[in-house]
């Protein structure tokens, strides 16, 4: 299981246009809220967000092994790499081109375009800033286990990614090209490549509420962006009922995409906001998200999954 440390944070912001304010709003109230708030950064908005990469390395600590050459042979490191980290920093953030659209020139949130109230318009989405990664080495060793990140023994803003040879070698192949299947190449191996890289990117940009996070919703978000990226893995099950909110990986992934579904797209980006700018609180965390403790959430995304017939 991948151990995450504590990002350092930048100037914290004000959280109010993140938690639910107790006195003034409902519950129904504020998801009508958060659904305006996340319209602008729905398809066809933020697909095409870009942001700053961090430095980007490979580090291959067998090039003879068999892992290493269906690595090389089935994905182009440098596209691969550069292209799983926008994944992750465009569904877990807001890019600093839709920030300068939106602020008043000081880098800022105008707090009067949060409420369409007071302009008559569309409020602008707020600002979520990444953590400061400043460099990703992805090492391929030869290891048990999949994968594991881990922040530099020197400077915990540079991240390792630690990927085995060993399981990339063993990842089951498609059946071979044909006159139905194309000459693809090595579809199988670059699709779990890939998405395995992705669900490793998130710990490297991710918050967990000042370390007291539960590591299962941390591994959650990850499985989470795998899955909202089109990389889940060909075992995951929908319909498998979890016996805890926070059993992770994506068990809890599933969850976490019903609530997208139900509170509105981008309300996972706001989860890990509110991550950010607070030690997490199993209470105040839901609750000031949502209207409601984690508890009532699970009892009814666990009736919705009874409901479509999944025991």
């Amino acid at each position: 299981m991948t151990r995450l440390p504590p990002p350092q944070t930048s100037a914290v912001p004000s959280p109010s246009s993140i938690f639910m304010s107790p006195t003034s709003s409902t519950p129904e109230a504020e998801e009508q809220k958060q659904h305006e708030q996340e319209d602008s950064g729905r398809r066809g908005d933020d697909d095409d967000d870009t942001f700053p990469l961090p430095k980007l390395r490979l580090h291959i600590q067998d090039a003879t092994h068999p892992g290493a050459s269906r690595f090389l042979a089935a994905v182009d490191a440098s596209a691969l790499l550069s292209r799983s980290v926008q994944t992750v920093l465009r569904l877990l953030y807001v890019s600093p081109r839709h920030h300068k659209a939106h602020d008043d020139g000081d880098g800022e949130a105008d707090p009067q375009r949060q409420h369409p109230a007071t302009t008559g318009r569309r409020p602008a989405r707020p600002h979520y800033t990444p953590p400061p990664t400043r460099s990703v080495t992805l090492i391929l060793e030869d290891m048990p286990g999949v994968a594991y990140t881990k922040g530099s023994d020197l400077d915990g803003d540079h991240k390792e990614i630690h990927f085995s040879l060993g399981y990339i070698e063993g990842v089951r192949r498609a059946p071979a090209a044909g006159p139905t299947t194309g000459g693809r190449g090595d579809v199988a191996g670059a699709y779990e490549i890939e998405g395995v890289l992705v669900h490793e990117l998130v710990h490297c940009f991710q918050y967990n509420g000042r370390g007291g996070c539960p590591g299962g919703l941390v591994e959650g978000v990850a499985d989470w962006v795998r899955l909202e990226a089109r990389l889940g893995a060909p075992h995951w099950r929908r319909g498998a009922v979890p016996d805890r909110w926070d059993q992770g990986y994506e068990r809890t992934a599933y969850f976490l995409d019903w609530l997208e579904g139900k509170f509105g797209r981008g309300t996972v980006r706001r989860m890990n906001e509110a991550l950010r700018v607070r030690e997490y609180k199993q209470s105040e965390f839901w609750t000031g998200l949502f209207g409601h403790d984690v508890d009532v959430l699970w009892k009814e995304y666990l009736r919705t999954l009874k409901k479509d017939g999944h025991d």
